[in-house]
């Protein structure tokens, strides 16, 4: 009977007080609603919104007998029925979801204007971050590479060989240090293009473009964490912002 009473839980959603009422029905056969609130010790108000349950969700039926209503549970050979009925429900809701979602996600394409942010938070986050953004085939960056040298030596190297490898195409902003200076002469190519901001445009952390996400790094002393806004939108005015002063730089 456990095991019975699980497996109808879990197919129905039955709370607790509707699985007792249900057993309780099956031991005790029909009734008055007013006998089952009795036994169950539950208000007659609050028997009815349990008894509305049970008959919607199909596992107890209702009848009037001298102008009173009676309750009692479906006999158990038919609880199997009830669960086939359920399950090809759920099948043909299923396929009319199904054929609906191209147009519902061409109603998202269009409305949906909230970005998708994700944090990362300490290193070993930041360094899947990164693995992230060398996923992508192009990106648009401002770096300050003495922070990443410093910050995340692996990746100061990793980045323009993998772009390298995956045929990729970058640009990037470097702010003016002596790390910027051998990175771009180590791997400045027509494909992974670099430029070194005069020294008054300076920044500390960094921003990385791709093609529908904006990821902003910052290198704390005690922290390093990471922002990634997922949105197209906003990234293809970041790109255009980035462009305009690609071209006066």
């Amino acid at each position: 009977m456990t095991a019975l009473m699980q497996n109808l839980q879990s197919i129905f959603s039955l709370n607790n007080k509707e699985q007792e009422t249900f057993l309780k029905l099956l031991e005790l056969g029909a009734q008055p609603v007013s006998t089952i609130a009795k036994q169950m010790n539950t208000p007659r108000s609050s028997m009815y919104l349990i008894i509305e349950r049970l008959t919607k969700i199909g596992l107890i039926e209702e009848f009037q007998r001298s102008g009173i209503k009676y309750v009692k549970c479906i006999t158990v050979k038919d609880i199997p029925t009830l669960i086939e009925q359920k399950q090809r429900k759920l099948e043909t809701d299923l396929e009319a979801i199904e054929l609906q979602i191209p147009q519902l996600l061409e109603i998202e394409n269009k409305l949906s204007i909230t970005p998708k942010v994700k944090f990362y938070e300490g290193a070993k986050a930041v360094e899947q971050m990164y693995r992230n953004v060398l996923e992508e085939n192009k990106f648009y960056a401002y770096q300050n590479a003495e922070k990443i040298k410093k910050h995340m030596p692996y990746f100061f190297n990793e980045i323009p060989k993998e772009i390298a490898k995956n045929k990729g195409t970058a640009k990037e902003f470097l702010t003016e240090t002596e790390a910027a200076h051998e990175y771009l002469n180590k791997y400045k190519t027509t494909n992974h293009e670099m430029k070194i901001l005069s020294k008054q445009n300076k920044f500390s952390s960094d921003t990385i473009i791709t093609e529908e996400k904006i990821f902003m790094i910052s290198y704390g002393e005690a922290e390093i964490a990471a922002l990634e806004i997922w949105n197209k939108d906003l990234a293809e005015t970041q790109k255009a912002i980035f462009e305009m002063m690609w071209a006066e730089n």
